[in-house]
């Protein structure tokens, strides 16, 4: 077969089109790899993450919010900065993607249109941030929650990374403590199920919503294992002798020696 001859121009466009077929297949697994969160799952899908297929009960799923809009720079970061550099979990990153779709939030200073507030909590989002609270400080299981009973909404314990367990409960909760029927009730105790887990969950459901101002620390192993004697009588609360047992495991293992 004779070949034609062409200028050099022409041959140079020649092989600048097979170059570019060439690499349609690499940058498509580039492509595949850098933004399809069914490929993130092939290593996070397991662990600590084992709960990145569930759907968040606030939050858009996976179809509509991938992993890249939480968790990587705008743009082509990854090839300049590394993979390390380009995706990251930290308060930081997070917080800095949530903004660009949650436009206005450093200025909030009421709740009014929050869909998931099911509680009434008071939260000027405009003077946390003025203290650089990030967003993911108070909903970092807005997407990947895995307690037990996962809700995907900011938990009470994540308020007590800053402010004092005693501060009242009327200043979060204007309509005062909720009713305990408010509260995620414990797991269903299965073989599966850590007891610890459905200890610290049954604590939790039975007692925060009055100890949230004394956490399980504020006393010794002996003051707690005594008070939880007293509060069925004291408050007419509804502890079984199960829950009881819970209780204390739990405390036993979180309050002062």
């Amino acid at each position: 077969m004779k070949i034609p001859k062409l200028s050099k121009p022409v041959w140079a466009l020649i092989g600048i089109g097979i170059l570019v077929l060439a690499m349609l297949p690499m940058l498509g697994l580039a492509h595949y790899t850098t933004t399809n969160p069914r490929f993130c799952m092939t290593c996070h899908g397991t662990g600590e993450t084992a709960d990145v297929g569930q759907k968040s009960q606030v939050h858009p799923d996976y179809g509509e919010v991938g992993c890249l809009d939480c968790h990587a720079k705008d743009g082509g970061h990854f090839i300049t900065n590394g993979y390390k550099e380009g995706y990251k979990a930290e308060p930081e990153r997070v917080s800095e993607n949530c903004v660009r779709c949650h436009e206005g939030m450093k200025q909030k200073k009421d709740t009014e249109g929050f869909k998931f507030n099911v509680l009434n909590i008071r939260f000027p989002h405009d003077k946390h941030f003025t203290f650089d609270v990030q967003c993911a400080d108070c909903h970092r299981n807005i997407a990947h929650d895995l307690n037990l009973e996962p809700t995907n909404r900011p938990r009470m314990s994540y308020c007590f990374q800053c402010h004092p367990s005693t501060d009242p409960c009327e200043k979060c909760h204007p309509d005062g403590p909720p009713a305990e029927e408010a509260y995620i009730p414990p797991p269903a105790r299965t073989p599966e199920t850590p007891s610890a887990d459905v200890a610290q969950a049954t604590f939790e459901v039975k007692c925060s919503k009055c100890h949230a101002l004394y956490p399980p620390t504020f006393y010794n192993k002996e003051q707690w294992v005594t008070n939880v004697e007293k509060m069925s009588n004291l408050t007419g609360a509804n502890i079984s002798a199960e829950d009881k047992a819970l209780i204390i495991s739990y405390l036993d293992t979180v309050a002062q020696p």
